[in-house]
């Protein structure tokens, strides 16, 4: 696709690009920009794919209309469609992924009575497809989709083997234990993030694994640190990841 890009909007020695190659080049450009970092704008996504602005404007409505993309505050995001579409790619569309991991995801819930969440990898961001909130202090509001690189979520679908003891950061607001809890929940292999999206809020998180050992969505549990009993959270997390692992795999295709 680079080279179609690099030519422009005429595609390879002049050619014109049909209406169906106009929107994968839009798209490709939209992936390549989305996975870069921060969601792009009109602009960047006309840069990228070398298309008309008026072209890249209708396909783009289109885009959002089918919800493949989302329009938020001026930038380009990947929508729920996108995510079936992924998905799908696997096997494993998200409503049957939901299905398949509620109940895991309600034995989460009964354990630690926290916010329990299932989310997918898309591009720079982790989107939440199901999530069952807590019951214990006051309510966690977490958005639907989150920045991957800062979260205990996008950890653990990036990278299986990503050092645990590098996961962990933030202060703990108890003070003076804290070490001691992040040694613990390492030892168990938990990825974990504290105070890095929402001031005061822990999350530990672990991914779901396929039977090629790879991640397919990521279970996370969610609570104010102040509150949050973290080994106990961590114990509960690891059992119940492993078990909702074993249910994918002996899940019919």
């Amino acid at each position: 696709m680079t080279d179609t890009l690099d030519a422009g909007p005429h595609g390879p020695k002049g050619r014109t690009p049909g209406a169906a190659e106009k929107v994968l080049l839009l798209l490709d450009g939209f992936t390549r920009l989305t996975a870069a970092g921060a969601p792009p704008t009109f602009t960047e996504l006309v840069t990228a794919s070398g298309l008309a602005k008026s072209t890249a404007h209708r396909l783009l409505s289109l885009l959002v209309r089918h919800k493949m993309v989302g329009h938020v505050n001026g930038t380009y995001r990947p929508g729920p469609a996108l995510s079936d579409l992924a998905a799908a790619a696997l096997g494993l569309p998200v409503d049957r992924l939901c299905a398949t991991l509620l109940p895991y995801m309600v034995d989460l819930y009964e354990l630690t009575h926290e916010t329990v969440g299932l989310a997918v990898l898309q591009g720079s961001d982790v989107v939440l497809i199901e999530r069952i909130r807590g019951t214990r202090r006051a309510p966690l509001r977490l958005p639907d989709r989150l920045p991957a690189h800062n979260t205990a979520l996008g950890r653990a679908l990036f990278d299986t083997t990503y050092s645990a003891a590098t996961a962990c950061s933030g202060a703990d607001p108890r003070g003076g234990h804290i070490d001691a809890l992040l040694a613990e929940v390492r030892r168990q292999g938990v990825f974990t993030s504290f105070g890095e999206l929402i001031p005061g809020v822990a999350c530990l998180a672990l991914p779901v694994l396929d039977e090629a050992r790879k991640p397919v969505v990521a279970l996370s549990v969610s609570g104010w640190t102040q509150s949050m009993d973290l080994v106990t959270v961590a114990k509960h997390l690891r059992s119940v990841a492993l078990m909702a692992g074993l249910a994918l795999l002996t899940e019919e295709r």
